[in-house]
């Protein structure tokens, strides 16, 4: 069983997220596979390459056996409650399936520290993939159609698992044990910032696939949520007014000169690359600047709720804009994202932009994954 540190971290994926679909023998084979993953990661930043040849092929196994059982329980649980979907449900495991029995053969003919994060990125997406988006939208049906009967085989099936015992004593310790720490990062991010964080994130498909741009998006949503936050606080007056309006204005200037030079990185990308969108992309982030001034006059008057309506005209915009104008970027950038990235750090050494190592901690948590269906070889593995 896994150390107190990575219990930690799988209770604090669990929480954050709100990964529970309310079936207890569905979310303890979830939680299993966020085991195998936290695991993983924890091996693959401390461990010694030799114990990382053994995590990695017990996280094959267990991956393997954790998707052929999980999926046919799954599959038997949509049939019998004549869940619409399944056909298309089904298609999806089958999917996975082939592609993960595929990337295995591979592992082990080329960089073995290149197949150990490349599974390690498979079993993300389908953390965040196939949980939050495709699990989720048969709970309700299931909620309804569940008797005492389905329960019953569910949890036969669950105990006939060679890993039953593991994926119960798991499930014990995240959900009710006395101890019920998550782990720094967790911790320092705020769960709850995380949670709405994420939700905007997925809800939403914010994700552009060019690393810099997801990753100030992201610092960008945690900067509006925050602020967003102390509004709420100051409005509700539960902290001192005079340090709370403070606290407000340095939170709001924060997120302001981010977004400045959030544009000015994506500016200076579109440009060195002569991205064929630019003028009109400039355009937009021009007019979202007359948003900003009208911002700064409304914190310095202390105009509550023009202020609270106006962070919520800034979140949607934001969203908005990612979602149709930044995604257009990647189409353009993607046959180039090694010298976009290259460029990047760059701009970095000379002090253009700043990678704040909190907004990479989110970045990794929420985006960091590739689909499995799609043949590409990640970069080497580089350790300090």
């Amino acid at each position: 069983m896994y150390d107190e540190r990575v219990i930690e971290k799988i209770r604090g994926i669990w929480k954050t997220f709100d990964l529970s679909l309310g079936i207890p023998e569905i979310d303890k084979q979830h939680l299993w596979l966020i085991g195998i993953l936290a695991d993983l990661e924890d091996k693959l930043e401390s461990g010694t390459r030799s114990e990382l040849e053994v995590t990695f092929t017990n996280a094959l196994s267990k991956t393997l056996d954790y998707a052929t059982e999980h999926f046919a329980l799954e599959e038997k649980l949509l049939e019998s409650i004549g869940y619409t979907k399944l056909g298309q449900h089904r298609l999806q495991h089958m999917r996975f399936i082939t592609a993960l029995r595929n990337r295995v053969r591979k592992s082990f003919e080329g960089d073995f520290e290149n197949a150990v994060l490349d599974l390690l990125k498979n079993l993300k997406k389908w953390l965040f993939r196939h949980i939050l988006s495709e699990d989720r939208q048969y709970v309700d049906a299931a909620m309804v159609h569940v008797d005492d009967k389905v329960t019953d085989w569910m949890q036969r099936h669950l105990h006939a698992s060679s890993y039953a015992d593991e994926i119960e004593r798991l499930y014990q310790l995240v959900l009710f044990s006395g101890r019920q720490e998550v782990s720094i990062e967790f911790k320092k991010l705020g769960e709850e910032n995380l949670k709405l964080i994420s939700d905007l994130w997925y809800r939403y498909k914010l994700k552009t696939g060019i690393a810099i741009v997801d990753i100030q998006h992201l610092w960008l949503l945690q900067l509006l949520v925050k602020t967003d936050k102390l509004y709420k606080q100051r409005l509700k007056q539960e902290i001192d007014a005079d340090s709370l309006s403070a606290q407000l204005k340095e939170a709001i200037y924060e997120t302001i000169e981010y977004i400045r030079e959030h544009f000015n990185t994506e500016e200076a990308i579109m440009h060195n690359f002569h991205y064929i969108g630019e003028k009109n992309h400039q355009k937009q982030h021009e007019r979202f600047n007359i948003l900003i001034n009208d911002m700064i006059e409304r914190s310095e008057k202390e105009e509550l709720e023009s202020l609270a309506i106006l962070i919520q005209d800034l979140k949607d915009w934001l969203v908005s804009h990612i979602a149709i104008e930044d995604k257009k970027l990647f189409y353009f950038f993607r046959s180039r994202l090694s010298e976009v990235n290259e460029y990047v750090r760059n701009l970095n050494k000379e002090g253009r932009i700043h990678i704040w190592k909190d907004a990479v901690s989110i970045y990794k948590l929420l985006v960091d994954y590739e689909d499995i269906t799609e043949d590409k070889k990640p970069k080497s593995l580089r350790r300090s």
